[in-house]
């Protein structure tokens, strides 16, 4: 009359729920070959979005007409909203700021200072001094590659002259 260990309910689910160990993992088609091979069609679009829409189109006239009405009834927020869809928020803007020259490695101090002096002056956001300042050190980066590329020139330059010089003896001594 007691349950035998086999035949208890849980248990069997537990094994049930298990995979079975000669099954593959991962990837149940070769590599390239789905069961779609040709993928979605170009334009498929999500079913839920698609709804969505078709219902917002209906309405869409009249609540557009009242977030008109709300906007000139002197509530802000649809007035804001509605400005923003007519304008466009601005993403940057242009910066008009006097940088010292910058010729090399040397000059680096001078243009943060001025872009420090800025910052605190209010002339620029911190945001402004930031990417400006990438640009200082993309353009720090470019000087310290060219005077690098023409050091190792000149390292080589020397370098063959040396190699010439040592030749030169030993072409003197052959008769």
């Amino acid at each position: 009359m007691g349950t035998d260990f086999a035949a208890n309910q849980l248990h069997m689910q537990q094994k049930s729920l298990r995979k079975p160990k000669g099954r593959p993992r991962g990837r149940s088609f070769m590599k390239g070959l789905s069961g779609n091979p040709a993928g979605k069609r170009a334009g498929t679009r999500n079913r839920a979005t698609v709804i969505a829409e078709e219902l917002l189109d209906c309405e869409a006239r009249p609540l557009l007409r009242q977030a008109i009405d709300d906007a000139k009834g002197g509530d802000g927020v649809m007035m804001r909203f509605c400005v923003g869809r007519i304008i466009g928020p601005r993403r940057d803007r242009p910066v008009r700021f006097d940088l010292p020259p910058i010729r090399s490695a040397a000059d680096l101090s001078a243009a943060m200072q001025a872009i420090t002096a800025a910052v605190a002056g209010g002339e620029l956001t911190t945001g402004e001094a930031w990417e400006l300042s990438q640009i200082i050190d993309t353009f720090i980066r470019a000087i310290d590659a060219s005077e690098f590329a023409g050091q190792l020139e000149r390292l080589e330059a020397a370098a063959a002259r040396q190699a010439k010089a040592a030749r030169e003896p030993e072409d003197a001594r052959e008769p």
